[in-house]
């Protein structure tokens, strides 16, 4: 399985993956990792996967700092957590199906 990332975010932030392409097999847990800079302190942080030749399709959102809300995946695999700059989306029992580029967006 192949994860890749790609990241948007507003002009004054920053967002990015820590680490490159993510290589699993299937049954593998994986973490994706984003860090982020902003002065911002509501900040809720946005999952999508595409797969090919698809557009994004919403998986999650979480708050971080000071706001407290967040949206859960219907894929129970799935889990996200959050720091002051950071942000990771886990995936649990890898299938072939979660070969996809992955996107993290601020707000």
């Amino acid at each position: 399985l192949l994860i890749m990332f790609f990241t948007t975010g507003s002009f004054a932030d920053k967002i990015g993956p820590t680490d490159g392409n993510i290589v699993g097999r299937e049954t593998d847990t994986v973490t994706l990792k984003f860090s982020y800079e902003t002065s911002n302190e509501y900040i809720l942080l946005y999952w999508y996967k595409q797969d090919t030749k698809s557009t994004p399709q919403f998986l999650l959102y979480k708050s971080a700092r000071s706001a407290n809300s967040e949206r859960k995946p219907t894929d129970t695999r799935l889990e996200s957590t959050t720091t002051r700059d950071s942000t990771e989306l886990t995936i649990r029992g890898l299938k072939l199906s979660d070969s996809a580029l992955y996107h993290c967006a601020l707000r």
